[in-house]
Formats: structure tokens, sequence, C-alpha cells
């Protein structure tokens, strides 16, 4: 069958209209393409913005023991530890009792006449162990107008516990002006008795007392 130019013509519109279809499909793919006669402005950069993403944190390596020996000198030794004190309930000491002071019974003598106690020894209250012999030494001065004479002033046990070894009565060593010193010294012995003991003595012409003074000791068994 011999074949028209329409025929030919009908297959080249064919080819032409698959050509724009094809062209027209790659321009919808991509319109930016060469042969779109108008392609579109050129499309506005977009700005990148990172997103936060966490970071795990990492836990510390963990310590692995190694085989390996260490040399002595090398060790270092941790403090030991010391467990805290436990509470121990505070427990007051039971007191000690104290040693009682006995006072004598009799009444405490009046100090008569004018003088002043300048040293004694010993001291009062010392303590005395019963039985043992002791020196009393009194340093004496007159206060008064008058002096303290020999010949007329006695050393005289006044009363208290009687701890001397010599008479009652002893005689003056020296006579003493007024403002003057002198040193009476007796010799005694601590009574069996435990306990406070005192004794008393004066400086006494006749019923006249010039000096009162005295010792108080703490007799222990």
């Amino acid at each position: 069958m011999k074949q028209s130019i329409w025929d030919f013509l009908s297959i080249i519109l064919l080819i032409g209209i698959v050509l724009v279809a094809i062209v027209v499909l790659l321009l919808f793919q991509n319109p930016y393409l060469f042969m779109n006669p108008f392609p579109p402005p050129p499309p506005v950069p977009t700005i990148f913005v990172p997103t936060f993403t966490s970071t795990p944190k990492a836990l510390p390596p963990t310590w692995t023991p190694t085989a390996q020996p260490t040399a002595l000198s090398e060790i270092t030794r941790r403090p030991t530890f010391t467990p805290s004190p436990t509470n121990t309930p505070f427990v007051l000491p039971s007191p000690t009792p104290m040693l009682k002071t006995v006072y004598p019974t009799n009444a405490r003598l009046p100090l008569e006449g004018k003088c002043k106690l300048l040293a004694q020894s010993p001291e009062d209250g010392k303590t005395i162990k019963a039985g043992e012999t002791f020196r009393v030494s009194w340093t004496l001065q007159n206060t008064s107008t008058e002096p303290w004479r020999s010949d007329s002033i006695d050393v005289r046990f006044k009363g208290g516990v009687p701890m001397h070894t010599s008479n009652d009565i002893i005689d003056l060593p020296k006579s003493v002006p007024p403002d003057g010193t002198i040193d009476i010294t007796i010799t005694m012995k601590a009574p069996e008795k435990a306990g406070y003991q005192i004794t008393y003595w004066t400086l006494s012409a006749g019923s006249t007392v010039k000096c009162t003074f005295y010792i108080e000791i703490f007799v222990e068994k």
C-alpha cells in the first residue's frame, strides 16, 4: 500500500509530541535546565542551624589491677582508717572524802598584849605525825612603848593542848626594846590524839600579858 504524505506528517507529529512530553517531564523534575526558556529565580540560600545533640558523659575508667609486681620502695602506704570514738557516757568521779578537821573544844583565847608576829616555823596547819618531836620558832616584835625586860618577863604556857617538853615557864632570853624583835624557840611533841591541835603561849610580867602567840598543827596517826 502506498503511503501518502499525510502519513509521514502524522509520524513526525507523534515524534514531536513525544519529544515535547519528554522535555516537559525533564523541566518538571528540574526547572533549572538550560532547555527551559523561562527558568525560575535562583533559590534563596538556607541557613543551616545545627541541632543540639547531647553528648553522654563518659564514666571514669574503672581501675584494673595489674599483675606486675611493685617494688617495696615504690609502695605508698595509705592512712589506716581510724574508727570514730564510741559515745562513752560521762561518769562523774566519786567524791574523795576529805579528812575532817576537828577543832579543839576549848574556845579561842584572846590575843592579849602589844606585839606583832613577824615569822613562824613551822607555819600553822602543818601536818605532824603523832608522837613526833618538833621545834617551833616565833619571831616577835615589841609594838608597845615599854621594853620587855628579861628580869621581869617570862615565857609562859597559856592554854590549849600542852605539847611542850619543857617547863610551863621559861626565862625570856633577852630584853627587847620598843620596836625590837626576839626569837622564841620551844621544843614540842605532837600528841597521840589525831586531829587539829593548838597551843598558846605568852610573854607575861606576873599577871600582865605583854604578848600572846600560838601554833596550830594537824596530827595524823
